[in-house]
């Protein structure tokens, strides 16, 4: 029987493109890595996280799902104790954007045609978005869904060099289709661009951005 999967997990897997080897990048309990193996979707995996208690509960997890040959465990701060030939496709979950986007920084190797990725950042997913767009990396799809009252953002993407034109609205926006969940979400990041519009401490440039960001995500929750 397959690992059951919140709302917020099975959105990342449906992201997943399967085959070969994925890394869980802050796997927690290791439920999406076992899932994907039990459902066949993936062949092996690697639960990695910066915890040794996380990673702990992931070993328990593996264990009693017997699959200690097919997902194997790492310590790991973001990718530094990977290798390019490691896995083919990656999992950042549980994490903001913000530092979803320095652990892609710090890591070179990832610029690479062969890698697949699926991101779900708890916060500030526009500023991974701006940084795939600026290096060469391409957002394929994005899927919203909800989980209790919160909504979550997941997105999958792949590295072919071309760096994408963007706008910042199209930071907050990306793929998103209008669903009820994604108009949830923009809904927030309106109230919270909004409160910086509203600050005495911005510069002019910095005012029409915003102005015309909040304008743009306003007829996208209009849609």
């Amino acid at each position: 029987m397959a690992q059951n999967l919140t709302p917020r997990l099975q959105a990342a897997a449906t992201l997943v493109r399967g085959g070969g080897v994925l890394a869980d990048i802050g796997t927690d309990h290791g439920y999406l890595p076992i899932h994907l193996v039990k459902t066949g979707k993936i062949n092996k995996a690697i639960a990695a996280d910066i915890g040794k208690m996380p990673l702990e509960n992931a070993r328990k997890s593996v264990e009693q799902n017997a699959l200690s040959d097919k997902i194997s465990l790492r310590l790991s701060d973001g990718l530094k104790s990977f290798s390019p030939d490691d896995a083919d496709e990656f999992v950042f979950a549980g994490m903001g954007g913000t530092l979803i986007a320095e652990k892609l920084s710090e890591t070179p190797w990832i610029k690479d045609e062969k890698y697949h990725f699926v991101f779900q950042p708890q916060s500030r997913a526009e500023e991974l978005r701006q940084f795939l767009y600026e290096n060469g990396f391409q957002i394929e799809k994005e899927i919203a869904t909800h989980e209790g009252r919160r909504v979550y953002i997941a997105f999958s993407a792949f590295y072919n060099g071309e760096k994408t034109e963007y706008t910042y609205a199209d930071c907050f926006l990306g793929k998103l289709l209008p669903t009820e969940d994604a108009k949830n979400h923009i809904e927030k990041q309106i109230l919270r661009l909004s409160d910086r519009y509203n600050s005495a401490a911005l510069s002019e440039e910095e005012s029409k951005t915003l102005f015309e960001t909040i304008n743009k995500l306003k007829g996208f929750t209009n849609d």
